[in-house]
């Protein structure tokens, strides 16, 4: 089978004849036109005095620029290199009639003697012949975009827009052979664009004005093509059309696609016209900027390496093992004990579960003995801990399976990789353990300084990475208010003043590879997660884009261990960014290691589900006496 934009097959016969037959068709078409335009500005010239001509002069220069497109139009212009009506094709045309007026002068110079026609007359002819392929390709396209409209194939379409964001998605909408869509306005909010047309859709008004220009075109589709558009002028999109059988589309970046996961043709119109326009992400809700991170040291890190990821099911460790497989290590080994999470990883990154593979290994961190066996047996270099249990609210219920899994299989983990001589090992941790006043909080912030003694005495670069909520993982906030608003349900914020730290999951652990590729022994490494939101009006865009005009909020109260605001920081933590401008590397205080696993030694106790609460207050004293004997300021 011949593959799109493959030259490898050579077409049938019968095609091929088809399309030399219509090149010499349409170059004939145009040489004939360029001829007549040739003997009308000769005769202009000569105000219709036809005795003052030189006749055999004229036709001759009819019949250059007749020869000029014989040729050039089947070996320039209408071979199948360009789109027809494009820019490059009508390029190549001027470039013709260029030549045919050069050719012409020639013949003027080389018949000295003899004037076939005045000088001016190519130049007349070739402006007229320009003029007359535009008004062509411009008819061709308003006729076009007419029969689509009335046609009803084609879905009418307004572009948010008008820089160079929204002339690429107008091309797109032109040149889509699917027809999907069919252009009817432009909106734009720059004043000294409101006279802009492009390929005959022109600028209607401002953004503000997109109901009433959608009632007025009959637009079933609204395309946004400005780049980061603010998350407060997409929301107000959304309410304004929400009483309208309306679709919201984005245009995608070319940033998106200058990946090495982006198709091979995604530089051009043609491959963005592959990606199509996509659907609104809970990215476009927060607004988050591109981040940065240095490639070269991440691979210098990975590259050749033996690599363990816990927690490699869920959603952090499932996109650490796609970040950490682009990097070429030597092995990746995946741990879970959610078989189903691990089948889905496999299938991530394979495109296939078999479930054979000796990297991926089923098994309980809680287990000391399967985490003795994994460390020794696959002998990793690098370890990424990202397995743990997360629920705020559940935690408060049930400290003991927070401190059993949070704390007690990370110290167990901690022991293996000392006693594997393990070179790195970095442990995913919370924003909430920052001043940390919920028992997550705590547990994490408990193993950052575990981490710390570990590394104070073996020198190590064994280290934390801190990072805030985490866009589509389960059990995130976004999901719910989408679940919430597609079920009809009210959709729940605890407090209208609560905000959040927002990262996406490629973000998070991008940043987390660059962490590990900076971060010195005993260090937590925070991720710079930009401004905090708002979750209420996180809700409220969730609510504007969903089109339920009826959707209400319903506030329910900070849960026990809740803040009204998050912090990175702890007070007495300094934000020190000494190698990379979106890392702070903070330096830990150790933790007395026997106290702690004497805390997870209560927490395994059968009898502790009867004294929850004062399993809750060890963990919390724990940690202010270990803060008050070493000085910390937590």
């Amino acid at each position: 089978m011949r593959t799109v934009g493959s030259n490898s097959e050579p077409l049938p016969p019968r095609t091929r004849r088809r399309l030399h037959g219509r090149a010499w068709a349409l170059s004939l078409i145009d040489g004939l036109v360029f001829a007549f335009l040739v003997v009308v500005m000769t005769l202009v010239r000569y105000d219709f005095h036809t005795d003052l001509v030189n006749a055999p002069g004229m036709f001759v220069c009819s019949a250059i620029a007749l020869v000029v497109f014989l040729v050039g139009g089947p070996l320039a212009i209408y071979r199948g290199r360009y789109r027809r009506g494009s820019t490059d094709q009508f390029a190549a045309i001027v470039g013709t009639v260029a030549l045919g007026v050069g050719v012409m002068w020639v013949a003027e110079f080389a018949l000295a003697s003899q004037l076939l026609i005045p000088t001016s007359v190519p130049i007349a002819a070739g402006a007229l012949m320009v003029a007359a392929k535009s008004l062509e390709n411009w008819v061709r396209r308003n006729l076009r975009q007419r029969s689509l409209s009335a046609s009803g194939s084609s879905r009418p379409t307004i572009v948010v827009g008008a820089g160079s964001q929204g002339m690429l998605a107008l091309d797109m909408i032109a040149h889509d052979s699917r027809n999907e869509y069919v252009a009817v306005g432009i909106l734009d909010d720059d004043p000294a664009k409101r006279h802009l047309r492009y390929n005959g859709t022109r600028v209607l008004g401002p953004i503000s004005d997109v109901a009433a220009h959608v009632d007025r075109t009959g637009a079933g589709v609204v395309i946004i093509a400005i780049a980061d558009l603010p998350p407060e002028v997409l929301s107000q999109i959304g309410a304004n059309l929400e009483s309208r059988l309306t679709e919201i589309k984005i245009m995608p970046k070319l940033s998106d696609s200058a990946t090495p996961r982006a198709e091979p043709d995604a530089y051009d119109v043609a491959g963005l016209r592959h990606r199509n326009f996509r659907d609104i992400s809970l990215e476009d809700l927060i607004g988050r900027q591109p981040i940065s991170t240095n490639v070269d040291d991440i691979a210098s890190t990975i590259t050749g390496r033996v690599v363990l990821v816990t927690g490699a099911g869920g959603s952090i460790g499932s996109q650490l093992c796609r970040q950490v497989s682009r990097f070429n290590p030597a092995r990746l080994i995946m741990t879970d004990r959610d078989e189903s999470g691990l089948h889905a990883t496999e299938l991530g990154l394979e495109g296939s579960a078999l479930q054979t593979s000796e990297d991926l290994v089923l098994g309980d961190l809680r287990d000391a003995a399967f985490v003795d066996a994994l460390v020794s047996e696959s002998k990793p270099d690098i370890i990424f801990h990202a397995a743990a249990l997360k629920h705020l609210t559940f935690l408060e219920r049930f400290p003991e399976q927070a401190v059993r899994t949070n704390v007690g299989a990370s110290l167990d983990l901690l022991k293996a990789a000392v006693a594997n001589d393990v070179d790195s090992f970095i442990h995913i941790s919370t924003d909430k353990a920052a001043g940390a006043t919920s028992v997550l909080g705590r547990t994490k912030f408990s193993i950052e300084r575990a981490i710390a003694s570990v590394a104070a005495g073996t020198g190590q670069r064994y280290m934390s990475v801190r990072f805030g909520n985490v866009l589509g993982s389960r059990g995130s906030v976004l999901e719910t208010f989408v679940a919430q608003v597609a079920a009809d349900d009210p959709v729940t914020v605890t407090d209208p003043e609560v905000t959040r730290y927002f990262m996406t999951a490629d973000e998070a652990c991008e940043l987390v590879l660059q962490a590990s590729a900076i971060g010195g022994p005993g260090e937590t490494l925070v991720l710079d997660m930009g401004e905090p939101i708002r979750i209420d009006d996180l809700a409220k865009r969730v609510i504007a884009l969903s089109g339920r005009a009826d959707a209400r909020i319903v506030y329910t109260g900070l849960r026990p261990g809740e803040k009204l605001t998050e912090a990175l920081l702890a007070p007495g933590e300094a934000d020190s960014r000494p190698n990379h401008p979106l890392i702070t590397q903070v330096p830990i205080t150790p933790i007395d290691l026997e106290k702690l696993r004497a805390l997870v030694a209560e927490a395994r106790d059968p009898k502790v589900f009867g004294r929850r609460e004062t399993l809750h207050e060890h963990l919390t004293a724990l940690l202010d006496s270990e803060s008050r004997d070493t000085g910390a300021g937590h």
